[in-house]
């Protein structure tokens, strides 16, 4: 954000940033889960449907983005922030799909 200096915080990246706070909250509990060897599925089912919601959360603040912004420049700002932060949702369910593979050849 600062890096862009985008001042005001526009709608869907607050969602989004609490999504992503969920989703990390949970591969937290996913390794822990893999280290006691339980419960594993769980968290990962929880990462991908917090991914499915930031996919959501999105589309919606790009287009929402697209229809309410006329400077050119702050789209372009703002349509990179948001893909940033959506595509932190896609890493947490990455992690998630590579627990859930070393259980499979582990556990």
């Amino acid at each position: 954000m600062r890096l862009y200096r985008l001042d005001a915080v526009r709608f869907g990246a607050r969602e989004l940033a609490r999504i992503i706070t969920a989703s990390t909250d949970q591969v937290r509990l996913a390794v822990g889960a893999l280290e006691q060897n339980k419960g594993l599925t769980t968290h990962a089912v929880e990462i991908n449907r917090l991914e499915n919601e930031a996919d959501r959360v999105h589309q919606q603040s790009v287009g929402k983005l697209f229809d309410d912004e006329r400077d050119p420049i702050l789209v372009m700002k703002w349509k990179e922030a948001l893909d940033f932060l959506e595509d932190a949702t896609d890493r947490c369910e990455d992690v998630a799909n590579v627990l859930e593979g070393v259980m499979v050849k582990h556990g």
